[in-house]
């Protein structure tokens, strides 16, 4: 088992009263039926921001907790036990903190200070996991201007979003050199916005972690001054994979979390839970599928660590964060589907956590990288170079 650390510990303490205080009664509203909006959530995220959980990767010198890659997952992981989650605020990509002057206080600074939010629009309609050959939405230089056209698809957190960072080809050629990052404001002439599509989980939600409701985005000759191009030319495709990678630890870190709380559930429910003259505890059956669980659990968390010690030592870890997403999402939908059958009938209704939760982590196998593309494209890739 991988035992976190003193100071990690604390920090895990210091959510699980937030979570307690704040975000628990939202779970409960939630399992009522009530509908929730972004206004709840801000009680809980202001409570997070005044203990220091502000911008959990931002670093200290830009007001962020700076907080390395294995206590932030820790935080993410015990916030996700909840069906509510506190909504940190400050979370931003690694690429925008190198924005200087003019740049820097268009966009960088609104975000630091939660004047503004962003969303991203990096895939398309015919793009799916291959955005480096199957972008079409291009961006062409006309004078200081650049004009964008094209489209995007699943579109998520654009209901209280700004800006939209895109991402658009400059040149012909099909090629990742060939991708670079433009920053729109919402609202622009030339943008038009479609949608929501009600994904998986309920329209209704908002938990941005689960992406439950999306967009699409056309652009029509949508122009952009050049200070919207973020970061150089052609390197948009790069700082994708690098917010990517940060996100996909982030998506590991949530499914452990789910999985613990799962598993909590199941051992709860099998020691009160009487059938056919004992505790569903004493059948093999039930016992064999938390023990399962158990060891998956231990067995990812204790590589997602590992992995974040790695990471926190400067090393690469591109891959190790393609693993961990893959290996931890494929188990969370494994841990709820137990927990749902341990539960019977009572596990299927939305007023058990378990109901939301297989709606909402179906689609973790597929955002931010599909199962198969990081098997395929990351990890066999790496081991047969």
């Amino acid at each position: 088992m991988y035992e976190l650390k003193e100071q990690t510990q604390a920090l895990v303490e210091l959510v699980r009263k937030i979570v307690k205080d704040h975000q628990e009664p939202l779970e409960k509203r939630k399992l009522r039926g009530e509908d929730l909006f972004l206004a709840d959530y801000e009680p809980g995220r202001d409570a997070a921001r005044r203990a220091g959980l502000w911008g959990l990767s931002l670093p200290t010198e830009f007001g962020g907790a700076g907080l390395s890659l294995v206590d932030r997952l820790a935080v993410i992981e015990e916030n996700r036990k909840c069906l509510t989650p506190i909504l940190f605020g400050g979370e931003i990509p690694p690429d925008l903190l190198e924005l200087r002057d003019e740049q820097r206080a268009r966009y960088l600074d609104p975000i630091l200070s939660d004047a503004k939010r962003c969303a991203f629009a990096f895939v398309e309609p015919e793009g799916g996991s291959d955005p480096a050959r199957k972008t079409s939405t291009c961006a062409k230089r006309e004078g200081n201007e650049w004009v964008i056209n094209g489209s995007k698809s699943f579109v998520s957190g654009l209901e209280d979003a700004d800006l939209i960072f895109v991402l658009a080809m400059t040149s012909a050629q099909e090629k990742p050199g060939n991708l670079s990052m433009f920053a729109v404001e919402r609202g622009s002439p030339g943008l038009i916005e479609e949608g929501p599509v009600p994904m998986l989980g309920g329209a209704n939600s908002i938990d941005r972690g689960a992406y439950i409701t999306t967009y699409r985005l056309l652009f029509r000759d949508c122009r952009v001054d050049d200070l919207a191009r973020i970061g150089a030319e052609g390197a948009g495709f790069k700082e994708a994979q690098n917010a990517l990678s940060l996100t996909r630890f982030e998506n590991a870190a949530a499914a452990t979390g789910i999985s613990l709380r799962c598993y909590e559930m199941m051992v709860e429910q099998a020691k009160q839970r009487m059938l056919f003259g004992g505790a569903l505890s004493e059948k093999q059956a039930i016992q064999s599928a938390i023990v399962d669980s158990w060891i998956e659990i231990q067995q990812n968390r204790l590589m997602m660590f590992k992995y974040a010690e790695k990471g926190d030592r400067g090393d690469d870890t591109h891959v190790e964060a393609a693993v961990s997403k893959l290996m931890c999402t494929e188990m969370v939908g494994r841990i709820i589907d137990r927990a749902i059958q341990i539960h019977g009938g009572a596990g299927c209704t939305y007023e058990s956590p378990l109901a939301h939760w297989y709606d909402k982590q179906r689609m973790a196998r597929i955002y931010e990288g599909a199962t198969e593309v990081l098997k395929y494209r990351a990890l066999a890739r790496r081991l047969f170079a």
